[in-house]
């Protein structure tokens, strides 16, 4: 199988040739490379977009097929009018002319006339089919066309952008599905195609056998035998498509490859003809000899399952699963709960289908309405009149792209909101992180690896548990954010900490996920945003009255420091992470040493200062997962710092963090803390309410100190703390009997359980107040 990439379709063949079919130079080198080692004796396809690369590959390497002319005649629909114009067969085809630009537009009322029909040249099914009436229209859909017909919608417009105007056919549909091999029809069958809906030609459903009368059906043969020799197709399955009007047959396209969706099941239910199997028997050169039934063995009808307007599907179950196969041939869904159904403009989905069989077309239509009514489906549909104003056409086709970027995030929320927990594995989880190579600067490489581990680690543990993951660089360049809008996960586990190689970009991670309309882990930018700035993280801690150690700032060194502050004091840059800036040299025990290092944070790291009174005692992780009614303490974490030798400060400097080896191993840590049961309470009372202001999710870290005589002064906050594997925040949940899959799983349930019964956005709406 030639495929750009190992996905479902790879079951059906031993082998893989991995190449971008759109790039015909690519796909032939890779075949060409595999028939060095491995013999290939003949080529088919079921799609569309590749008809092309078949016939180039036919050519190239003298496999069965159509010539690279032919195919093109068949796949591009403006080529296919103007080869049928030059062999005097335009009785066959309505006016028609080419629109490149707007002022083409002009032309349509004395060339072609009202009602007709745009569509993109290369186009496939329905997409961007839509009926206009008077100019208006028809300068309303070409916009509409050329602001949407873009490869980033469907890669099969890398082909071409260009669009077909042509007068509108009226009269009954009928398709034909041929097989031809050395350009002679070896097997036909007529399908009727119901009317289809609306301006946008919607389909409806399908009928088989046809019940045209045999002398139009004869019609669309003979006109079949015209233009497929006129285009010059000899060889594979066929799918065509005509109108019935009192002229007589009329040409709407011409498929070269096989119907789509129910089509071979109904041929091989109906006459005995598996078209797959014979069309491989073309393809390879041997004799297709059919013997089809010579009269249809049951009637089949179906019914297309798509709503009237776009949205995300909120229910979709059946009365009835279990079907009687003697009624329903087929029920096939391609949708689940919190999929969003994009229909015209602004998609041309469908939900699935209904077949119904029977002796008699009235009973298979009555099967069929019988199998649509078993289905329950309900659709939150998207309403642009609440944000772009009346949902008058023209409105709908300029905005088209931008509700169909609205209803693809809104269906990642609402597939959330349906979730059974009890099918919290099948989501797509994201990881947003930073992954770096080594760094020459060894005190900045160390940072940089953990923040690339942690990331890899959770990954891991989440593939352990069953879930489908990808990763996200926010090291990248460009950004990600085309890779995370296109990936389709359901939820991103946030921990960036980087951005453009700031920690003071961190909070923007979680922003970009809310623009992407993407659910993720941890708290809303505001928060992430604030902790990081750790003056203001003192002042509203002083502000709800909240212990902390008395404190001050500097931006420069003009700014005085308070002196009602006690020395020991410590200086610590304001705004870093990971104990950047912090040393032995940070605690100061006179006004000389304060303005040294206040120089130094302000000098060396371009950051302001914060100046805190040092308190001697143990200091203390506190870590908190879950929201609201589902917050839990998890057992503390105590550092104690007695066996630290003199003249060395009981504080954790960069060294101790990130050095291998120093006078830091001597730091003892206690899990969980032996503390009082009332001290215990207390510090975690005092840390439920730091939680709670600043309105933190999922998980967070808080640190104390507690003096000798039990007093704890909370003095940092940590929304987004380090939970790589051996950490303290999952070192304490392993206290309560989570190894480390079982904490990543527990803070992705608790993010899956807030977006669930809360409105969109409602993270953002903070419950700090404004100082």
């Amino acid at each position: 199988m030639l495929n750009k990439e190992n996905n479902w379709a790879s079951r059906y063949a031993d082998t893989l040739i991995q190449a971008d079919t759109l790039i015909a130079e690519e796909s032939v080198f890779k075949v060409k490379e595999f028939l060095q080692t491995d013999k290939i004796d003949g080529a088919i396809t079921f799609w569309e977009e590749d008809v092309p690369l078949l016939a180039k590959l036919c050519e190239t390497f003298d496999f069965k097929g159509n010539s690279y002319e032919a195919a093109l005649n068949a796949r591009n629909k403006l080529r296919m009018r103007q080869v049928l114009q030059d062999k005097k067969l335009s009785k066959y085809s309505p006016k028609f002319a080419e629109i490149k630009t707007a002022k083409d537009l002009d032309r349509i009322p004395s060339k072609i006339g009202f009602p007709c029909v745009f569509k993109p040249s290369w186009g496939v099914l329905n997409q961007f089919v839509v009926r206009v009436d008077d100019l208006d229209e028809a300068k309303s859909a070409f916009e509409y066309l050329s602001s949407n017909m873009t490869p980033e919608f469907d890669p099969i417009y890398s082909y071409g952008t260009g669009v077909l105007c042509e007068g509108f056919l009226e009269g009954a549909e009928v398709d034909m599905d041929i097989l031809l091999q050395d350009g002679q029809m070896r097997f036909y069958a007529f399908g009727d195609n119901f009317p289809q809906k609306g301006p946008f030609f919607v389909a409806a459903g399908n009928a088989m056998p046809s019940r045209h009368e045999d002398a139009d059906l004869k019609n669309v043969l003979d006109m079949a035998g015209e233009v497929i020799a006129a285009l010059g197709l000899r060889q594979g399955a066929l799918h065509l498509e005509s109108k019935i009007d009192a002229d007589g047959a009329k040409l709407i396209e011409v498929n070269a490859r096989m119907g789509r969706d129910y089509m071979c099941d109904w041929i091989k239910s109906i006459w005995g003809v598996d078209l797959i199997e014979e069309g491989l028997k073309a393809a390879l050169g041997f004799p297709v000899v059919i013997e089809a039934s010579p009269a249809p063995k049951i009637h089949l009808v179906g019914q297309y399952l798509a709503p009237e307007s776009s949205g995300v599907i909120s229910r979709l179950s059946a009365s009835n699963p279990d079907q009687d196969p003697e009624k329903v041939q087929d029920l096939t869904l391609l949708k689940e709960i919190g999929d969003p159904v994009l229909v015209p403009p602004e998609g041309f989905d469908v939900i699935g289908w209904v077949v119904g069989r029977g002796d008699t077309y009235a009973q298979a239509e009555e099967n069929a309405n019988e199998g649509v009514k078993s289905l329950q489906i309900s659709i939150a549909q998207f309403d642009p009149s609440s944000l772009i104003g009346k949902t008058r056409r023209r409105k709908r086709l300029s905005f088209a792209s931008i509700d169909r970027k609205r209803i693809i995030q809104s269906a990642r929320l609402e597939r959330i909101r349906q979730l059974d927990l009890k099918s919290l594995r099948s989501l797509h989880v994201g990881i947003l992180c930073n992954r770096y190579d080594e760094n020459e600067d060894a005190e900045e490489s160390k940072v940089q690896q953990d923040l690339t581990s942690v990331g890899l680690n959770i990954q891991k543990a989440l593939q352990s548990k069953g879930y489908r993951t990808t990763f996200f660089d926010m090291n990248e360049t460009p950004l990600p954010f085309d890779k995370m809008s296109k990936a389709n996960v359901d939820i991103m586990f946030n921990v960036c900490e980087r951005i453009n190689n700031s920690s003071l970009l961190e909070p923007h991670g979680a922003s970009i996920l809310d623009c992407l309309g993407i659910p993720y882990t941890g708290s809303n930018p505001l928060t992430l945003a604030l902790c990081i700035d750790k003056i203001k993280v003192k002042k509203i801690l002083e502000y709800h009255s909240i212990p902390t150690p008395r404190f001050d700032f500097a931006f420069n060194v003009k700014d005085t420091i308070s002196e009602d502050l006690s020395y020991p004091l410590i200086v610590k840059p304001a705004n870093t992470d990971n104990s950047i800036g912090i040393t032995n040299d940070s605690v100061v025990t006179s006004p000389k040493a304060l303005k040294r290092q206040i120089e130094k944070i302000l000098t060396d790291y371009n950051r302001p200062v914060l100046v805190e009174e040092y308190i001697e005692g143990d200091e203390v992780d506190v870590s908190i997962i879950g929201d609201e009614e589902n917050m839990r303490v998890l057992p503390l974490s105590r550092s104690i710092f007695d066996d630290l030798p003199e003249g060395v400060w009981h504080i954790y400097p960069f060294e101790a963090k990130w050095e291998a080896k120093s006078i830091y191993e001597k730091i003892r840590t206690e899990r969980p803390a032996k503390y009082s049961q009332k001290l215990t309470q207390l510090i975690s009372e005092i840390c439920l309410d730091v939680y709670n202001t600043f309105d933190c999710h999922d998980y967070t870290r808080i640190e104390l100190r507690v003096d000798k005589f039990g007093n704890p002064f909370v003095f940092e906050v940590n929304p987004n703390p380090s939970i790589n594997d051996g950490d303290a925040v999952p070192a304490c949940a392993e206290i309560i009997g989570m190894n480390y899959p079982d904490f990543i799983e527990e803070i992705l349930k608790n993010a899956v359980m807030r977006y669930r019964t809360r409105p969109p956005y409602y993270h953002l709406q903070s419950s700090l107040i404004a100082l």
